[in-house]
């Protein structure tokens, strides 16, 4: 499973990626103030479309193309937990504070950076 275009819903547009990009950009300072996880959340659902992508699903099975089992149709749009990643810590979309509060490095918090160092507002 090298390259999976499809299967295990490889192209289902999850609220929890979007979380995920959201909190790398926070992580590393492109999201320069802190942000509640209710913010993020906001954001993924503003961006993200998995109504309009299970329209699409509906009408592939509804023609015979497609099984109706592959696609997640009883989601929130939100993964579970995570514990895959290569760092070893598990991200969970639905709580991104405190996935950053693991991390040694990268903005977390209230922390901005201001000139050359990080501070906390």
């Amino acid at each position: 499973d090298f390259n999976v275009f499809y299967r295990y819903f490889a192209t289902y547009p999850y609220y929890s990626d979007a979380v995920w990009y959201l909190t790398q950009m926070r992580r590393w300072g492109q999201i320069t103030e802190g942000k509640p996880d209710s913010w993020y959340d906001t954001i993924a659902k503003s961006v993200y479309r998995p109504d309009i992508y299970m329209e699409a699903a509906k009408l592939l099975v509804a023609e015979g193309k497609v099984a109706k089992a592959d696609f997640p149709w009883g989601t929130d749009g939100y993964r579970k937990p995570q514990t895959e990643f290569i760092d070893g810590i598990t991200f969970n979309g639905h709580t991104p504070n405190e996935y950053l509060k693991q991390f040694p490095i990268g903005l977390k918090g209230n922390e901005m950076v201001n000139g050359t160092g990080v501070v906390s507002n």
